[in-house]
């Protein structure tokens, strides 16, 4: 079951007319975070996740997870995409951890070094309409 759901959660949208989505994620009335579907690509139905939560307080919560949820469901639903992609730091395993939740499953690795400094592990995550449909309860879908 949600958290983040009647008046616990609104989705805004803030940038309308061009190939991105972003949504505040309001909590009771106070914006936690952000979230968004960037570099649209309605010919080929995808597009890429982003989401920032920005109060430490409210991470690790499970607010990102239901985000993440309501977000698939508008894409693969009002909007009829194929497939969500993303990029994560291997390191920050909560947010793997938010994504796998969600249905999201590793599909590759980047190494990216930075101005000499120790290479960064980038995983490419990706979640399809067929796969996240059939991991919702079928009153979800």
């Amino acid at each position: 079951m949600s958290q983040l759901t009647g008046e616990k959660i609104a989705l805004q949208l803030k940038r309308p007319g061009r190939c991105r989505l972003v949504y505040e994620i309001l909590l009771q009335g106070e914006v936690i975070g952000e979230i968004e579907l960037d570099q649209i690509a309605w010919r080929s139905g995808e597009a890429e996740l982003k989401i920032e939560i920005f109060r430490p307080a409210r991470q690790g919560q499970g607010y990102g997870t239901d985000a993440v949820n309501t977000l698939l469901g508008h894409a693969f639903g009002s909007m009829n995409l194929k497939r969500v992609y993303l990029r994560v730091h291997a390191a920050n395993r909560s947010a793997v951890r938010c994504y796998e939740k969600a249905g999201f499953r590793k599909e590759g690795r980047l190494e990216r070094c930075l101005g000499g400094s120790e290479p960064e592990e980038i995983l490419l995550m990706e979640i399809g309409r067929t796969h996240f449909n059939k991991a919702r309860p079928p009153e979800a879908v």
